[in-house]
């Protein structure tokens, strides 16, 4: 069993990417995109992840996506409220 990385850099980490897909997390919880509780398991999602430091790279070399990457433990969450958001 993976040990779950750091639970607030995780969460960052989250926000972080949401952002350069075009997802706005807050929006999402506001218009009931999604509940408090996928947002929580999105987290543990990204806790459980191996790619961490690929991710972290990526992120910081490119600020806006047009998808999350293969390896995205979130990445069906955040087309989906990506295309909710463009609605």
């Amino acid at each position: 069993m993976q040990i779950l990385g750091d639970m607030r850099a995780h969460f960052l980490r989250v926000i972080k990417m949401s952002k350069a897909c075009g997802v706005d997390l807050s929006t999402a919880l506001d218009a009931r995109q999604i509940a408090a509780p996928e947002y929580a398991d999105m987290v543990t999602r990204c806790r459980g992840c191996s790619q961490v430091g690929k991710c972290d790279k990526l992120l910081a070399a490119i600020p806006a996506l047009p998808q999350a990457p293969d390896y995205c433990e979130n990445r069906d969450e955040f087309a989906k409220l990506r295309g909710v958001q463009a609605l």
